[in-house]
């Protein structure tokens, strides 16, 4: 049963997440970068406590901080010189901006947690499969490839360590030779299943009929309509401050000071609205339930 924001309309919860995934990439602002990661995270602790983002959370904080400290380290940009490695200057912007990088990153991979919980695969079929049939049924193979892969490879290697095959024992060529041997039978079953889906899919007439129709039927209801235009206005009210340079911060060549004055109070409000329109639905629900 879809709650919180998973009972909005799929096409204003997709519109969502896609432009919350383009404003971390373009808007590099430490103070909205930051905001933008702990409203991620707070929205995936409302929607299911956290579970699926701790199974990724080791991954998640490693990559974040390998770029942060990797940054400084391979680019040299800057004016403001911390100290020299090896004869090479390690710059305060290269820091921050491999800091911004990190945060970046950090948003749009546990947004993509969130998405998944909120645009389940018959929701993605419904909004794309209509007009691009083919590409959206490969986009959602994809999405679904490494979670499903991880599943399959736990169980081939129990089974195969019940035949003495096992990865985690042995010198270093057998847990070679024993790891091909499992990832040679996984894409074997990946390949047969994906073979089976493709011929099952074609025999029902998937991408035959243009004008195809969905098992599920979503129909905008006035508050997806509402939900819609707040969306899309407050991402475009974004865009522009971010464009007329109101909440600019420079990083290169040389790092502005943070300040909170007018503009940058502005355009964190702006953020502030746009980032709580999921966190609004998700606490109304919880509010319902108490």
């Amino acid at each position: 049963m879809n709650r919180g924001f998973a009972s909005v309309h799929p096409a204003p919860c997709f519109l969502y997440y896609v432009g919350l995934v383009i404003l971390a990439m373009t808007i590099y602002h430490p103070l909205f970068l930051f905001f933008a990661l702990c409203s991620q995270v707070l929205l995936n602790f409302m929607q299911d406590g956290g579970r699926r983002l701790k199974a990724s959370a080791r991954f998640y904080i490693f990559l974040g901080l390998f770029i942060a400290l990797a940054n400084p380290f391979v680019s040299h940009r800057g004016q403001t010189v911390l100290f020299y490695f090896l004869d090479n200057p390690i710059t305060l912007e290269a820091v921050v901006y491999g800091i911004a990088m990190m945060m970046s990153l950090l948003t749009v991979l546990i947004s993509l947690v969130s998405y998944n919980m909120v645009i389940t695969p018959d929701k993605f079929m419904f909004l794309f499969s209509s007009a691009f049939p083919k590409t959206a049924f490969l986009c959602m193979m994809a999405m679904r490839f490494v979670p499903v892969l991880r599943r399959r490879s736990q169980e081939i290697a129990v089974v195969q360590k019940t035949r003495g095959t096992d990865i985690s024992t042995g010198t270093f060529m057998q847990r070679i030779k024993n790891g091909m041997q499992i990832l040679i039978i996984l894409v074997t079953w990946s390949l047969e299943e994906a073979i089976i889906t493709a011929r099952s899919m074609r025999a029902r007439g998937y991408g035959v009929i243009k004008n195809r129709s969905s098992y599920f039927d979503y129909k905008m209801t006035r508050r997806d309509w509402i939900v819609f235009f707040l969306i899309v206005s407050s991402w475009v009210n974004l865009m522009f401050l971010w464009y007329m340079d109101i909440g600019h911060f420079q990083i290169y060549p040389e790092l502005t000071p943070l300040t909170l004055d007018v503009n940058t109070v502005i355009f964190l409000v702006a953020s502030f609205v746009y980032l709580a329109i999921p966190l609004l639905f998700e606490g109304a629900e919880k509010l319902a339930w108490l």
